[in-house]
């Protein structure tokens, strides 16, 4: 098509070197064979005076062919390639500037010939052994979309399980809160309750004795009564024995006040003191108890009093739980202990789910670090952790933390900004800006350092690649 214009142009009219075919009609001169410079429609000049290697309009427009004028630039039609245009200083300078000017037009006919054709086939050879990359790289970027969504989902998926854990211990938390701990008055009480069992229970084993004893003698005095009894009915009242008589006149006596004695139910003298002192004990510890037990935990101190008491009474316990406060404080503790580390992971993988890893959180599955070797250093990028560089003796130098992600979507162009690295001796804090390009494996291509301490990092990698 190129080609075509510039036959029409030159069949046409009057064909200027070193102007692009679009611009070819503002060269054209009037009529009479004159012409005004472009950017000085004032000045007129004669036609044949365009590439004549002199300046005649004072912005150069006049010489768009020739190196006469500063500023101008020359047109490369570059038939079968690119075109371009190359700076005025380079024209008829006798170099063979290919670069630019594949078709040698820059320079004297015959001493540049045209490698147009040459150029194309390396640049198409070039440009498939692009896409060939950018295919791979694709691929290989799909299958880390791939991971992301998997790690996304494991991240989500385990952030509800913990969610609902912590949720559970907190809510048993509540609960075991509404029973307040102990002060220290409260563990005398219970200090008391303890010691009124042991109590209770020495009591209980004293009592059994005791009545064990009694009942034997009971037993052995029934026996002595049925003989007397039997005496008394059976002796001879014409025997004149003083002591049989008298001894039988005794036993009538006993059975006549045997009835009284055994209404009253006497109880050992030492037996019932010691219960006299428990149940003093047992009475004052209630009045304390209801003076400093709070309402909510009250009917726990409550039910246990009563527990003890009917312990020692003899009366069977109702069916109902009794909250032991030693055993809710412990528990609170357990849950609080477990809680501590829950909550951690909580925080950890929120801060992973809410981070910025870049276009379709592409980095989430960049977990690896890469190290390539630069000049004299050693430099170690691990993407959303640190970027090092590393002298030969293999101290490392911090020289930034990952901190965002920067993506100019209109260009696919991916940054990462790592900030807060160590120190200069005697300059600023470290940082660097990593630009990410397309290539099929992770690779460090390139670091400089535009400023001191600041990087300039080139790297490669399938996340730098995109569809066209």
């Amino acid at each position: 098509m190129i080609a075509l214009i510039l036959l029409c142009v030159q069949a046409s009219a009057h064909w200027v070197r070193g102007v692009s075919p679009e611009s070819q009609a503002v060269y054209q001169p009037d009529e009479n064979g004159l012409w005004r410079c472009l950017g000085d429609p004032q000045i007129v000049i004669s036609a044949d005076k365009i590439n004549d290697d002199y300046c005649d309009c004072p912005d150069g427009s006049d010489e768009p062919g020739t190196s006469a004028c500063v500023g101008t630039q020359f047109y490369c039609a570059n038939e079968g390639f690119s075109p371009g245009y190359i700076p005025w200083f380079k024209v008829n300078d006798g170099v063979c500037d290919y670069d630019v000017c594949c078709d040698g037009s820059d320079e004297p006919e015959g001493l540049c010939p045209s490698k147009c054709a040459e150029m194309h086939a390396a640049w198409e050879k070039e440009n498939q052994k692009r896409d060939e990359i950018v295919r791979k790289g694709l691929e290989k970027k799909e299958k880390l979309a791939h991971q992301v969504f998997k790690k996304r989902s494991r991240l989500q998926h385990d952030l509800h399980q913990l969610e609902s854990k912590i949720a559970e211990l907190e809510h048993e938390l509540h609960q075991l809160s509404k029973i307040r701990t102990y002060s220290q008055e409260e563990n005398e009480i219970v200090a008391v309750f303890n010691d009124l069992t042991a109590k209770v229970e020495k009591l209980s084993e004293e009592a059994s004795a005791k009545i064990s004893q009694l009942q034997a003698q009971q037993d052995s005095l029934q026996k002595l009564e049925n003989v007397l009894d039997t005496m008394n009915k059976e002796y001879n009242h014409n025997f004149n024995d003083p002591a049989v008589k008298a001894a039988a006149q005794a036993f009538q006596e006993h059975s006549v006040n045997e009835g009284l004695q055994r209404d009253k139910e006497q109880t050992p003298i030492d037996l019932g003191d010691a219960f006299a002192g428990l149940k003093h004990e047992l009475e004052a510890a209630e009045i304390k108890l209801h003076k400093l037990v709070s309402k909510p935990a009250s009917s726990n101190y409550r039910s246990t009093f009563k527990a003890m008491v009917n312990s020692f009474l003899g009366v069977a316990r109702k069916p109902a739980e009794i909250t032991s406060l030693i055993d809710a404080e412990r528990r609170k503790n357990e849950i609080e202990d477990e809680l501590k580390p829950l909550r951690k992971d909580q925080a950890a993988k929120q801060k992973q789910l809410d981070a910025d890893y870049g276009p379709d959180n592409i980095f989430l599955a960049m977990n690896s670090c890469v190290r390539n070797k630069i000049g004299t250093y050693d430099y170690r990028l691990c993407f959303t952790d640190k970027l090092e560089q590393i002298n030969s003796n293999g101290q490392a130098t911090r020289i930034g933390r990952y901190e965002r992600v920067e993506y100019d979507k209109n260009n696919h162009q991916i940054k990462l900004i790592y900030e807060h690295g160590d120190k200069c001796w005697n300059g600023p804090v470290r940082r660097a800006e990593v630009q990410v390009v397309c290539g099929v494996d992770d690779e460090i291509i390139a670091v400089t350092e535009p400023e001191k301490c600041e990087y300039s990092v080139k790297i490669q990698s399938p996340i730098g690649c995109f569809k066209d």
